[in-house]
């Protein structure tokens, strides 16, 4: 099977994929950091273990709209290439406002 021969049924499973990783993954990760507050105390090892968590799940909607922006090229749909960039660069746009802005 080509990837053009995959159409848009190929698009569902991918993203289903990456958001159920994303959120076991980062799931696992905030128990992790929570068991450890409980019995360890290491305030190092659990904020890191938090914060790896937290941003996880907050990536998982953009690693969504990379997937379907490459499912999208593999279909050679130019359009809804174009309209899914703009979405990431709108979500990247909003990482480096909130990052840079004055205050963070």
């Amino acid at each position: 099977m080509t990837p053009l021969d995959r159409g848009p049924d190929a698009l569902e499973p991918a993203i289903g994929r990456v958001l159920r990783l994303g959120v076991a993954a980062s799931s696992s990760l905030f128990t992790a950091g929570l068991l450890l507050t409980l019995v360890e105390g290491a305030d190092r090892v659990v904020r890191v273990v938090l914060t790896t968590a937290l941003v996880i799940l907050l990536a998982t909607p953009a690693a969504r709209v990379v997937i379907s922006m490459v499912e999208y090229v593999r279909e050679r749909d130019w359009l809804f290439v174009a309209l899914t960039l703009v979405v990431l660069l709108t979500l990247a746009g909003s990482v480096v406002a909130a990052v840079w802005s004055p205050g963070a």
